[in-house]
Formats: C-alpha cells, structure tokens, sequence
C-alpha cells in the first residue's frame, strides 16, 4: 500500500482492550464503574429514571471528588491561555473574553442561547450542581466551553460494500484540545430515562416540532459534567456524531455544523442500514446521502460511504478519501483505528467508532499527563465496550440503601 503523502500520521500497532467495567460505588438511581487502566481509565455511569434533575444529581453525587477537582483546574487552565484563546479565536468571541474574561463569555453565550435550549438540560445542570457541591454557574460554565472553543472533527459512516461485515461502522473523532486537563476526566454516562416525564411530553413539541413518543437509554461518550452530545448511541441503535469550524466572525453566528446520524435495524433482514450527513446552520439544513455528498477530486463519491474529514468543508485534503479507497472492502473498527485515524492524525482528543453490527463501541482518550506518550487519542490503545450490556446494566437495589 502506497500512503498519500499528505497523509501524516503513523499506523496505530496497539492491541485492543477487551475487559468488563469493574464497579466503584453505587447512590439510589446511578452506579459507578471504571474501564481501563492507569492514564486510559475510563468512567462509566449510569444514571436512572425520575426527572432529568434526579439523574443529573446522582450523577454529581457518584462523581462529586472529581467535578470539584475538574472544574477549578480546568478553568485555571484556560484562564492561563486567554491571551492565547484571543489570538486563535473568531473576532466576536475574542472581543467577548477581552471585555468579560472567561466566566463573563461562558455567561454571555448562555444568555445568547438559552431560549433555544430544551428547559431539561437546566434541570439536568441543576441536579448535578446539588449532588456535586459545584455551582450550578460554574457547572453551567462548563458545559459552555465546547461552544467558545473552536475544534476540528471528522466523520465517517461506512457499510455494505465498503465493510467486511457489511453492517454500520460509525467513525466520531474529536480533534479539541488533547493537552487540556478535562482528558484526565474521561466519561461515558448511560442515561436510563423515565419515558413518563411530564416535561418531556409538555414541551418536547416546543423545541423540536414534533410529537414526543417514547424515550430510550443511550450513552454519551464524553467527560464529567459535560451533558451534551459529544457522541453518542443508544439501545435501539441510532447513533450521532457532529464536527464544526468555526473560522471568521460571520461563522458563530451563522456556521455550519455537520453532523453523521446512524440507524441500525438490528431485527430487519433487508434494508436495515441509513447513514445521513446532515448539514445545517441558521438558515439552512442540507441532509447528504453517499450519493449526493461533495464530488471531488479529493473527496470522490464512495458507495456506502458518508465522510467529512478535520477541515473546513468541502474539504480538499486528500488523505482520507486515499485512505478510503486503500481500506475499501476491507473496513472493520480495528482497521480503522490502525489505518485510518492515526494515519489521518484525527481524533487528537477523543477517538470513537461504533460498530453498530457488534453492538460495541471502541474509544481511546488522549493522555496528557502520561509521561511515556503518545498524547493523542488517534496513536493510543482503544478499549472495546459492549453497549448491549451498558444498556441492560439493571438499577441499583432499593434494599441496598435502606
């Protein structure tokens, strides 16, 4: 095989962590285990029923020592790199941090846009601020960053032909800031949610203008105390992944965001896959199949094939679709995480692909205190997590805490 010489990376020879989470501690509706060894430790939480506020404060309680050393240190952190921050940042929020500071812009973007946010993430925060001991406006802060700082992403769905298995592998890499300290903090939560919440049903229509159904436990890959979507999949095997690039003033405004959306019919014996690029921004909303994604020179049309690499789109960097082509036929997570990502460089800070056919998840953090390196995500060992496990993880016992 010939690499594309924009193609930068090295191939990733480490081996795949295959073990089961082991328990840490239990509160009446989360439970706490951890994957993974020494600087690709991972947490894992559940997180069970009642309102979004209860989930939110079993959350805190079980990761209370953890958020109270997150969040002082990571805004310390930032607060050291504001000069930096400036520098990179589009001009708007630049102009935002000179004039309020870190914690007066993190207020000012919550101002901006808390009257398009479902009232269950506040209540959500809240929940988690009270378990926690943390503030709620410093928890609410946290949750803010991933809207000031710009990141690049990469996303991949790959199926059908393109796969040795045929069934949906979903690529999500996050390339932010692999040095930052919230690394050390590495998280996936498993909300088992009550489907008969009254906000749900009472203002579920409000936001995205539509009948609420029925809810599903499903998993965010992230960090402690953020409770967005950074990736995520759930039971029923619908699974998302997004990228931005935010690059002038205009952008925040008005930037794209790109998103891959996944759904498996696991009991389905024909036509049981759709991947969907999504593209979207104020004032546009363009869904992309493999058909009609960008056509060019560097970015080909590949059967069964949705993807948008770390830059700016559409893209004219080569690497991934030469990538693409080389692996064609022969995808598997594995492969992957060997010869795509760490030779593409992508997914610096969290590297996460889906195997929706296993059921599995395989994820890698980066390790910026880790003295032996590597740093970046995309070049460390990955641990494979099986989902259908999380997602049957049952309730803590009530008699556990009489």
């Amino acid at each position: 095989m010939i690499i594309d010489p924009s193609c930068k990376g090295k191939i990733n020879t480490n081996e795949i962590l295959r073990e089961q989470p082991r328990f840490v501690n239990s509160v009446p509706n989360g439970k706490r285990f951890i994957v993974g060894q020494g600087y690709d430790k991972i947490n894992i939480v559940h997180v069970y029923g009642g309102t979004p506020y209860d989930m939110g404060y079993a959350f805190g309680q079980l990761m209370s020592e953890d958020l109270k050393q997150l969040v002082p240190e990571y805004f310390s952190y930032l607060e050291n790199m504001i000069e930096d921050l400036i520098k990179q940042l589009p001009p708007l929020i630049s102009k935002w941090l000179a004039e309020f500071g870190l914690r007066g812009a993190l207020d000012l973007n919550y101002d901006i846009t808390r009257k398009y946010t479902p009232p269950w993430y506040d209540e959500e925060l809240r929940g988690l601020a009270a378990g926690s001991g943390v503030s709620y406006e410093d928890i609410r802060r946290l949750n803010l960053l991933p809207e000031l700082i710009k990141a690049a992403c990469s996303v991949l769905g790959a199926w059908g032909e393109s796969t040795i298995s045929s069934t949906l592998l979903h690529l999500r890499s996050l390339d932010w800031d692999e040095k930052a300290p919230i690394a050390k903090y590495a998280t996936v939560t498993i909300y088992h949610p009550n489907a008969s919440y009254e906000g749900y049903a009472n203002h579920f229509h409000d936001y995205y203008k539509q009948k609420y159904t029925t809810s599903h436990s499903f998993a965010n890959f992230g960090y402690t105390g953020l409770i967005g979507s950074i990736g995520a999949y759930n039971e029923v095997s619908i699974g998302l992944g997004q990228k931005v690039w935010i690059t002038t003033e205009q952008d925040i405004t008005s930037r794209f965001v790109h998103l891959g959306l996944g759904e498996f019919h696991r009991n389905s014996s024909t036509n049981n896959i759709e991947f969907v690029g999504i593209e979207y921004s104020a004032k546009e909303f363009n869904v992309y199949s493999w058909k009609d994604m960008y056509n060019t020179p560097n970015h080909p049309i590949l059967e069964d094939v949705v993807y948008w690499d770390p830059h700016p789109q559409p893209s004219n960097h080569p690497c991934f679709s030469s990538l693409l082509i080389d692996h064609y036929g022969h995808l598997d997570a594995i492969s992957i995480i060997r010869n795509i990502t760490s030779l593409l460089e992508t997914g610096n800070t969290l590297n996460l692909i889906i195997d929706y056919g296993e059921n599995a998840a395989y994820l890698a953090y980066s390790a910026p205190d880790d003295p032996q390196g590597p740093i970046e995500a995309f070049n460390r060992v990955h641990i494979r997590i099986d989902m259908m496990k999380l997602f049957a993880e049952p309730p803590p016992k009530f008699e556990d805490f009489k």
